[in-house]
């Protein structure tokens, strides 16, 4: 009765063996193939610099990479890329519907003199908070006149409260970390 033991035993670690020698590689393969269900964010971040002609990090490319952590799906068709209003760059997928918005970097193109107000009494500005990978615009009015550069209280009504914002250019102010 202990061969016949022996011999089953013998035969399921023969199974195992031939398993692993087999099976696993094939299965191994096969995964190398597989494809991820989402967008590389390296790629996007090459396309955005070709479509802008410049570097992240350089003026007229990119602020910052696009985040790693954005789990975009890949888009079966060709991905759009358009400029909005010359601060970011539109990514988008029409296929899937999904867009985002790439933070561009200016260069400094702006001609003024030190006295010269950029930005006017109850003129309509642009808000932006600009964080390394994002950024979000939205309405304000001026409260005061200001230069480049310096700080000036806007609110988005009459109603909301009044926050200090840094003129960045004619027509748009930024928040600051």
């Amino acid at each position: 009765m202990k061969p016949a033991l022996v011999t089953s035993t013998k035969s399921a670690q023969e199974n195992i063996m031939l398993y692993h020698r087999v099976a696993l590689p094939i299965l191994f393969i096969f995964s190398m193939g597989a494809a991820s269900p989402f967008e590389d964010t390296a790629q996007l971040d090459r396309q955005v610099a070709m479509h802008l002609s410049a570097n992240i990090g350089d003026a007229g490319g990119a602020r910052a990479p696009i985040d790693t952590k954005l789990r975009l799906t890949r888009c079966p068709g060709t991905l759009d890329l358009s400029e909005t209003n010359n601060s970011a760059v539109m990514v988008s997928c029409p296929a899937l519907g999904w867009r985002i918005f790439v933070p561009v970097q200016r260069g400094q193109t702006q001609s003024t003199s030190q006295d010269e107000f950029v930005v006017l009494r109850n003129q309509p500005l642009t808000l932006v908070v600009k964080r390394p990978s994002f950024s979000i615009s939205y309405g304000v009015i001026a409260q005061e006149n200001g230069r480049l550069g310096d700080y000036i209280s806007v609110r988005s009504s009459r109603k909301s409260k009044e926050i200090m914002a840094r003129v960045s250019g004619s027509g748009e102010v930024e928040l600051t970390q």
